[in-house]
């Protein structure tokens, strides 16, 4: 995107507004003047809400310098975010929902797409290349989330582990965090899961990690920035600035394609350590034989 790092939106569309042609002008004043109904509004009600078309809501987009509305929306969404409380943002997507089924299916899968396009096009192969390399030299893997992202930390731990690596999940905080901190050494990586915030347990973990010389591979939505001197790499995790959907989903898709890039240069131990998972499932799905529980006899 060419709008400048931190830019308010308001003030960077105003600025250009008088470049505009008539109808994309239209546009934008609409958007200035309804900016979190326009948060949840396809290109298509966009223009009819503008009294325009839905072509001349993705041409003024791109005028302005985005990739289209989705980006528009999204540096949107960021400005709102410093001016309104999520809870806000949350009720008037919910009070645009409503009680139609079909409102909150369009809702929740347009705004999934929009994310998983937006990690599509951050995703950096150079960055997940590092991050593979990370991972794969690791003694051990030590997974974490911060809040509702310890979820996807859960699940790259799973995963990880299916593909035959040593994982050590930690659910901890607090105190009980540092007891799970004193095996980390420098042979293990950290496999971070933070969505936007810090907080002292982040912090500690990424101290301690760059004390004993741990790899740490971050997945986020918005810290690459503030913690690219502490990390070895940071993987893309966009989430909805409206929150209907979860801060999990992109963080889970990140974890899918490591995965299987890790899968596909362990392609022996991946598929050895499946037959065995394959195995073992068979055993405990069956029915206990006679021998197997048998008793000794009485004398």
């Amino acid at each position: 995107m060419t709008t400048p790092n931190g830019a308010d939106f308001a003030d960077y569309v105003s600025a250009r507004l008088p470049t505009l042609a008539p109808a994309e002008q239209q546009v934008v004043r609409f958007v200035l003047a309804n900016p979190s109904e326009v948060l949840f509004l396809t290109a298509g009600e966009l223009g009819d809400a503008a009294g325009t078309s839905d072509a001349t809501v993705v041409r003024t987009a791109k005028t302005l310098g985005y990739s289209g509305l989705p980006e528009l929306r999204r540096h949107l969404g960021q400005s709102l975010t410093r001016q309104t409380a999520p809870s806000a943002r949350l009720g008037v997507a919910l009070e645009r929902i409503g009680t139609a089924h079909h409102r909150s299916i369009d809702q929740a899968v347009t705004e999934g797409v929009e994310q998983i396009q937006e990690l599509y096009r951050r995703l950096r192969p150079a960055d997940l290349e590092v991050a593979v390399h990370a991972v794969l030299r690791a003694r051990q893997v030590f997974t974490w989330g911060l809040g509702t992202s310890g979820l996807a930390a859960e699940y790259a731990a799973t995963r990880l582990t299916r593909r035959g690596l040593l994982v050590r999940h930690c659910t901890d905080t607090g105190f009980r965090l540092a007891d799970a901190l004193l095996p980390l050494t420098g042979d293990d990586a950290v496999l971070a899961y933070l969505p936007g915030n810090l907080n002292r347990d982040a912090e500690t973990l990424f101290s301690h990690a760059e004390r004993v010389g741990a790899d740490v591979v971050l997945v986020t939505s918005s810290l690459s920035s503030q913690l690219s001197g502490r990390v070895l790499v940071a993987l893309p995790a966009p989430m909805s600035d409206t929150k209907v959907t979860g801060e999990i989903l992109a963080a889970s898709i990140v974890t899918d394609i490591l995965v299987t890039a890790i899968a596909g240069r362990t392609v022996e131990r991946s598929t050895a350590t499946a037959e065995l998972l394959t195995r073992l499932r068979g055993e405990l799905g069956e029915k206990p034989t006679r021998a197997r529980v048998s008793r000794k006899r009485q004398p």
